[in-house]
């Protein structure tokens, strides 16, 4: 999955998988919403100062080379697609004004952050975008940040927005870099380096054939990823899993980071195992709101990890694996139900491999019957994913920021994901749901509000 040895900024497998499955149902960039205190972003007349915003976003911008960067597909025998300089780069093209609906609470902003978000972004650019929603009341502004999954998963999206915020509310603008864009490679040299690519292939092939016991642990792992994807170890069938349209659903649940950590360690247990236990009670509620029957049922979610060594937090690219956990969403109490996840965690810790589960799918994904795969896949009902934003609170442009929500993207038949998000002593559990399979979402955040009260302060609340 690593682009080895070249001079050359090549996708990687994982990169081409997010380009090769988006379409218009199932965009491939994820969104983190940030809601500011907007007044010194605004003018006297209450409106945005537009201009101003994006002259220092382009000052702030010009300090990560890959926001600057468009892919480049360099045709027959040039290999894999490449990121280069987009020598046509204006701050203008990523950087929009969008209002919402009145009266402008948090239901019309998410509304309008679903409707922005589903619109695809434009590849003969850099794959990001930044929209400033505006008329939300309390004189707060929405910041919605697009980015490509091919371009960064989610620890380097932080790492991307620590460019972006500062920590404190007065912090002088960068210094403006003046770069010109580096000349396109020319042709021959990138066949040239793909040829080179192919012959490192070859070597490597051959020197693991020279090792059969090495060999033979990597094709167990792929067999057994395989026998998993393909079905004959599948999640339980539900209408959960359908084939994802356009239009989504975005829904969010608060709360306070030390008091969960608190609940985490009485349970010898971690935040994200916390995080999986009210994701389980959420969903038990959902399949009983849908009529589905839970006795019994362990749901399978799919867990991002990231597989980056410890040097290797600041990079912008993908370094990301998958997990694939049960839910036990047949037991009604979330006490005893945290002890089972505890448990199941360290054990799929020890037995998974993430990154030969993602490297799987993007073998699969780079085949013709990718999206025919990912359309009918049986490994997986659901997706969570658990991101560490900063500690304390940040500003945007002097406007302090009151709240993070990501929103993450829908692919195949999984059209329902839960990304907790900490950011300055609060966790956010943000659910992205696709809107036409999922009316009934406002159950599943019911669900996990009332197994977190019981696992907090141990009211009893009616079980379904």
């Amino acid at each position: 999955m690593s682009a080895h040895s070249t001079p050359y900024r090549r996708l990687t497998s994982t990169d081409l998988m997010f380009l090769r499955l988006e379409s218009t149902a199932w965009p491939a960039h994820f969104g983190g919403l940030a809601v500011l205190d907007g007044a010194v972003l605004l003018d006297d007349a209450g409106q945005l100062r537009m201009s101003v915003i994006r002259d220092r976003l382009d000052c702030r911008v010009a300090h990560v080379p890959r926001m600057r960067q468009r892919i480049l597909n360099p045709g027959f025998l040039g290999g894999r697609p490449l990121w280069v300089d987009d020598p046509d780069f204006d701050i203008g093209d990523h950087v929009h004004e969008q209002a919402v609906r009145s009266p402008g609470d948090e239901a019309e902003l998410l509304e309008a952050a679903a409707a922005v978000y589903g619109h695809l972004l434009d590849r003969s650019r850099p794959l990001w975008e930044l929209w400033f929603l505006t008329g939300l009341s309390k004189g707060r502004v929405g910041v919605l940040l697009k980015l490509h999954h091919a371009v960064a998963d989610g620890l380097a999206a932080v790492a991307i927005m620590a460019s972006l915020f500062d920590f404190e509310p007065d912090v002088p603008d960068l210094v403006p870099i003046s770069r010109s864009p580096e000349p396109l490679p020319a042709r021959r040299w990138l066949v040239a380096d793909n040829m080179s690519a192919k012959m490192r292939s070859v070597r490597r092939a051959l020197k693991a054939a020279a090792h059969p016991a090495q060999l033979a642990q990597r094709v167990r792992t792929f067999s057994h990823v395989a026998r998993r994807s393909l079905g004959s170890q599948a999640a339980p069938s539900s209408s959960i899993n359908q084939p994802v349209r356009a239009g989504r659903r975005v829904r969010s649940l608060r709360l306070d980071l030390a008091s969960m950590k608190q609940v985490a360690h009485s349970h010898h247990g971690k935040v994200n195992d916390v995080v999986l236990d009210l994701w389980a009670g959420g969903l038990r509620r959902l399949l009983t709101a849908r009529g589905e029957p839970v006795a019994g049922v362990e749901l399978m979610t799919g867990e991002a990890v990231s597989v980056r060594s410890p040097t290797g937090t600041a990079t912008v690219d993908n370094q990301v694996g998958t997990m694939v956990l049960p839910l036990p969403v047949s037991d009604a109490d979330p006490r005893r139900r945290l002890e089972t996840i505890v448990a199941t965690t360290r054990r799929v810790k020890n037995e998974q491999r993430p990154a030969a589960i993602l490297g799987f799918l993007a073998a699969i994904a780079a085949t013709p019957i990718g999206r025919s795969f990912a359309t009918h896949q049986r490994s997986t009902n659901v997706l969570v994913t658990n991101v560490i934003g900063p500690p304390v609170p940040v500003y945007l442009l002097g406007a302090p920021v009151r709240d993070v929500l990501p929103i993450i993207q829908l692919m195949g038949n999984i059209g329902l994901t839960l990304c907790a998000f900490s950011y300055a002593g609060q966790i956010s559990l943000v659910v992205t749901a696709d809107a036409t399979a999922f009316p009934h979402v406002d159950e599943l955040m019911a669900g996990m509000e009332a197994d977190w009260h019981e696992l907090v302060d141990g009211s009893h609340p009616a079980k379904v």
